[in-house]
């Protein structure tokens, strides 16, 4: 499952291929490794149409009496976010998508791991779950998680699970709120990853301080 991931796009850019409006994205800058806590462009759907806002990676449940819970709510596995009580309430009706240039995934080898980037050759669309809670100080915190689901193709042999992602047909019908639930389940059935491209990168990568384009260097570059 995703741990970290690139996006790249501007905002502007992002709210025009969704269609979207907008809304307080002047803080966003291109980041080629994304981990949790970090402020990112998320597409929800409101009364007046789709709007492109951002958010803390890691979701916060409404009903959480501190905020320590979302390091550990970057994920949420399709198989049980119907049930899990931090996921739920989120998937009832405040459903999202979370844009991405590519991500990365580390492979289990012995003693190590082996971090691989992934991308396609257009902007990936993840299904994502976001809520809206009241911190201690009532400030309301909006955060969001990615739905994640079984691996196929290139990313199989590096990983169990990958980011469930849409086609742009599906975005809208995965947050608009009158979906029916057999459809969403239908969406985040493992699809065919034939449409990405995986390669081995160094390990600068590995450090959460690590930036820049160096990244995504493919291994012996960096």
């Amino acid at each position: 499952m995703p741990y970290r991931f690139v996006l790249t796009e501007t905002f502007d850019a992002l709210a025009a291929f969704y269609n979207a409006r907008p809304f307080g994205g002047d803080a966003w800058r291109e980041n080629y490794n994304i981990g949790a806590g970090t402020m990112i462009p998320v597409l929800v759907e409101e009364p007046d149409g789709l709007e492109l806002r951002l958010m803390k990676w890691g979701l916060v449940p409404f009903w959480a009496k501190d905020g320590k819970i979302a390091a550990k709510m970057i994920n949420a596995e399709a198989a049980t976010i119907a049930e899990k009580p931090g996921f739920r309430d989120s998937f009832k009706d405040k459903r999202c998508i979370i844009p991405a240039t590519g991500f990365y995934e580390w492979q289990k080898l012995t003693s190590v791991k082996k971090p691989h980037y992934f991308t396609g050759d257009k902007l990936l669309s993840f299904a994502g779950l976001w809520s809206r809670w009241v911190n201690p100080d009532s400030q309301e915190v909006e955060s969001c998680a990615i739905v994640t689901t079984g691996a196929t193709g290139v990313v199989k042999p590096v990983s169990d699970t990958m980011p469930a992602m849409l086609d742009k047909k599906n975005v809208a019908a995965w947050i608009a709120k009158t979906t029916r639930p057999n459809d969403l389940a239908e969406m985040l059935k493992p699809q065919p990853a034939s449409a990405l491209a995986g390669t081995a990168v160094g390990n600068y990568v590995n450090a959460a301080k690590s930036s820049g384009v160096k990244c995504i260097a493919p291994k012996g570059t960096d």
